[in-house]
C-alpha cells in the first residue's frame, strides 16, 4: 500500500513561498540629515490696534551702475568746517527720478542728490558733488549716500560713503566703530510735508554692517506712540496720518528687543509736520 505524500509536500511548499523575507527598513534620519527651513519673518509687524499703516514701498527706479566715491575730505580746524569732493557715476545729480510722478509722496523739485548725515543730525540734501559743511568738535562721523529725487536712498555698497575724522574739542558721540559694527542711520521723515504732494510719508533709513537678516536684528519704529517692528531693510510708507505734528523714533534692536550698542542706533525722537497746504 503506497503512502500519499503529495498533500504534505504541497503544504510545505506553500509555507516556504508564502512568507518571503521582510525588506530591510531604512534607519531613522539623524540630526545631521534633517534640514529645517526657518520661516521667513514678515517685513513689518504691526502693533495691536494700530491706527496707522506702515507698508513696504513698491520697487523704485533702479540705478545698477550708480557709484559714489569720496575724492577728498579737507577738515579746517580754524573755521570748524570740512570740504568734500565726490565723484558720481551712473547717477545724475539734479535730475528727476523717472518714477517720481507715480510714487505718491513728497518729491524734491531740485532733483536727485546726495544725503549728507553728520553725527546723527538731520540730513542735508547736497545737489552738487563738491560742497562744504560745518563739522562738530572731536570725533565726526559722516554718512553720504545717493538719493532719488523723492529722498529714497540707493541701498548699494557702491552708492554710499562713510568716513570718520577728528576736529579740535571734546567728543560728543558715544563709543562705537560704525565702519565695522552694525549701525543704523535715520533718514526720513524730516521737515514739513504738504498733503497736496501725497498722503504717503516716506520712512527710510540706512544700515551699515547689517541688513537685518543676520542675528535676528530688527528696526523698532515708534510712530506717534505706536511701536512697529521692521524686519527687512527697505523703504516704507506711513499712511493714515492726520494733519499736524508727528513723531518717529528708530532703534536697531537684537532678537531680544534690546538696543544694539552704537552711537546712532537710537535715532531719538524726530518730529515732522503734515500740512494741509
Amino acid at each position: 500500500m503506497k503512502t500519499q505524500v503529495y498533500p504534505l509536500l504541497g503544504i510545505l511548499l506553500l509555507a516556504a513561498c508564502g512568507n518571503p523575507p521582510a525588506e530591510p527598513t531604512a534607519p531613522p534620519p539623524t540630526n545631521d540629515t534633517l534640514m529645517v527651513t526657518p520661516a521667513e519673518r514678515p517685513a513689518v509687524v504691526a502693533p495691536a490696534g494700530a491706527k496707522l499703516k506702515l507698508v513696504t514701498a513698491p520697487p523704485a527706479a533702479q540705478f545698477p551702475d550708480a557709484d559714489l566715491k569720496l575724492d577728498t575730505l579737507i577738515p579746517n580746524s580754524k573755521t570748524m568746517d570740512a570740504e568734500y569732493k565726490f565723484t558720481v557715476n551712473g547717477f545724475e545729480l539734479k535730475a528727476q527720478t523717472p518714477d517720481a510722478g507715480t510714487r505718491g509722496c513728497a518729491n524734491s523739485k531740485d532733483g536727485q542728490h546726495i544725503h549728507f548725515i553728520l553725527n546723527n543730525q538731520p540730513y542735508k540734501a547736497e545737489y552738487t558733488s563738491d560742497f562744504t559743511e560745518k563739522a562738530g568738535p572731536g570725533r565726526n562721523v559722516v554718512l553720504c549716500f545717493l538719493s532719488r529725487s523723492y529722498h529714497e536712498s540707493l541701498k548699494s555698497n557702491k552708492a554710499v560713503v562713510v568716513k570718520e575724522f577728528t576736529m579740535p574739542g571734546k567728543d560728543s558721540l558715544a563709543a562705537g566703530d560704525v565702519v565695522k559694527d552694525p549701525t543704523l542711520f535715520y533718514s526720513r521723515p524730516k521737515g514739513d510735508y504738504k498733503k497736496l504732494d501725497g498722503d504717503k510719508i516716506l520712512l527710510d533709513f540706512y544700515l551699515m554692517n547689517t541688513d537685518l537678516t543676520d542675528k535676528g536684528f530688527s528696526v523698532r519704529a515708534t510712530i506717534d506712540g505706536e511701536v512697529w517692528t521692521i524686519n527687512k531693510w527697505d523703504a516704507y510708507f506711513i499712511e493714515g496720518l492726520d494733519l499736524g505734528k508727528h513723531t518717529v523714533r528708530l532703534e536697531l534692536v537684537d532678537s531680544d528687543g534690546k538696543l544694539v550698542s552704537g552711537p546712532f542706533n537710537d535715532s531719538g525722537v524726530r518730529e515732522f509736520n503734515f500740512l494741509g497746504s
